[in-house]
């Protein structure tokens, strides 16, 4: 009797010890650094997004064409976030008396299975609100190998190719 009940808390310790599962670490990425300038002062608006775009999770579109949080990989801070601190190293946010106003909307930053797809969205208007540019950025580039990291990267280079059309268009 005693070594049945040691067999038995034996097997219930074994039971619940064992997930079957080992949990996925969660990553986290961010947008690269930029080495891009201007000579533009402009007043920097935080970005918008489009629903779950503006969330931490990355979104990827599923093969029927519906987008999906991923679970396990993460943006370090909300993409308006990061797009954010990214315009305010590329341009001068020194105020001075006519500062242009620069808004921004990402429309689409997904992985399409082996694709990137990006789109935002560039308003400038002066300080009276006027409407002086406004012109909307978008590619979507095959990925070498279907990774995140290779994802991340993409969207870092469309990104950079973004911003210096936009120094050029607004110059």
């Amino acid at each position: 009797m005693k070594n049945f009940i040691t067999l038995l808390l034996v097997l219930l310790l074994v039971a619940c010890s064992s997930s079957g599962k080992k949990s996925v670490d969660k990553l986290y990425y961010r947008f690269p650094e930029t080495s891009i300038t201007s000579t533009a002062s402009l007043i920097v608006k935080r970005p918008t997004a489009m629903g779950i775009l503006g969330n931490r999770p990355m979104v990827a579109q599923t093969a029927n064409g519906s987008l999906k949080q991923m679970h396990n990989n993460f943006w370090l801070d909300s993409p308006k976030v990061l797009l954010h601190n990214y315009l305010l190293k590329v341009f001068s946010t020194t105020p001075i008396e006519n500062n242009m106003i620069l808004e921004s909307q990402i429309l689409k930053l997904e992985k399409k299975q082996q694709q990137t797809a990006l789109e935002i969205k560039f308003t400038l208007k002066d300080i009276k609100g006027k409407l002086v540019f406004s012109k909307t950025y978008s590619e979507i580039q095959n990925l070498d190998n279907n990774t995140i990291s290779s994802f991340t990267h993409s969207v870092g280079q469309m990104l950079e190719n973004f911003i210096k059309q936009l120094v050029n268009d607004i110059q």
